[in-house]
């Protein structure tokens, strides 16, 4: 019983002399944000995630799949998944809520222009074959 009141003491000393450490430093708000609201937006309007996509008038082989756009100290990166193959993009581009990359299906490249909205993708996929609208949503699972 007197090392719970000695234990009693030792966390009221601990945490009464921590206070100051837990107090918000507004100079530093890239690490306590001000707003998480913006913080939210941010997440929700990125790229980054999968994202299940349908192409309209293509071989059925390759109507639909799986875009993985992700980022690391490099930048960012689009793999493909379509047809039971992994394809590895090049020429990867993102602006604010743009995305832009090639892929080469069958030797032939494929240029993609995408636009990201909330958890939609819109956008066209370019090739010696024409030009196919493609979209898609984010795979939340």
């Amino acid at each position: 019983m007197k090392n719970i009141g000695k234990l009693f003491c030792a966390c009221l000393f601990f945490v009464s002399g921590s206070t100051s450490l837990l107090a918000v430093n507004s100079g530093h708000s890239h690490y306590c944000p001000n707003n998480l609201t913006e913080v939210l937006e941010e997440v929700y309007k990125s790229p980054i995630g999968t994202w299940e996509y349908t192409v309209e008038d293509v071989p059925y082989e390759y109507s639909a799949g799986l875009l993985i756009i992700t980022k690391d100290k490099e930048g960012y990166k689009v793999v493909v998944k379509v047809n039971y193959n992994t394809l590895t993009a090049s020429e990867v581009k993102v602006n604010e809520n743009k995305v832009n990359f090639s892929v080469y299906i069958e030797g032939g490249e494929v240029q993609v222009s995408l636009q990201v909205k909330d958890d939609v993708i819109n956008g066209k996929a370019n090739s010696t074959e024409g030009s196919f609208s493609l979209k898609g949503k984010r795979n939340k699972s």
